[in-house]
């Protein structure tokens, strides 16, 4: 696929058919993150990626917590659309099916680099999810963690000793079509 088509068709996929996403294409999209531009040169980052049914379970019950905390934000964010709501407390508690969930952190502690190490791990979640939708995987970016103060639970269960949890991405064979708009 062609870069500028990769960059102007991906989409976030909150469905998942149940197939698993192969070894080699999960360790290509590790790879991309890998390659992702770091100012400094810092790499500040460190993936866990879940694809057995147990860690994909530890992800899931992990995630019902944050969907708990992170109902008042959608019920404050999208009171005119509760559709919208009930479709993101579902995705959040079932990951949408995913067979796969990368957690990255960061594990970068200098505080004068703070910015530099967010937007690095940004630019890596990033890479990876064009390097998905490139493979025909699709991949959502969940902030919702963090922003709940449920970091915790991913650091306990996947990144002990590694860093600060930053994110998850969902990775899978997409169950649906969502169409571009600008």
């Amino acid at each position: 696929m062609e870069t500028l088509n990769v960059l102007l068709e991906r989409r976030s996929i909150r469905k998942y058919r149940a197939v698993p996403v192969p070894d080699e294409i999960l360790e290509e999209i590790v790879r991309a993150g890998l390659y992702a531009p770091s100012g400094l040169n810092l790499q500040p980052w460190y993936f866990a990626v879940a694809r057995t049914a147990e860690s994909m379970q530890l992800v899931r019950a992990s995630m019902a917590v944050v969907a708990l905390r992170f109902s008042p934000v959608l019920q404050q964010r999208f009171r005119e659309h509760p559709e919208v709501i009930e479709e993101t407390q579902n995705f959040l508690v079932t990951l949408g099916g995913a067979p796969a969930c990368i957690l990255v952190f960061a594990h970068k502690k200098d505080q004068g680099a703070r910015d530099n190490v967010l937007e690095s791990t940004a630019a890596a979640i990033q890479n990876m999810q064009l390097a998905a939708w490139n493979r025909g995987v699709g991949a959502c970016w969940i902030a919702a963690p963090k922003y709940v103060d449920c970091s915790g639970l991913f650091e306990a269960a996947f990144g002990a000793g590694h860093g600060e949890f930053i994110a998850a991405v969902t990775l899978g064979y997409p169950a649906e079509d969502p169409k571009p708009h600008k």
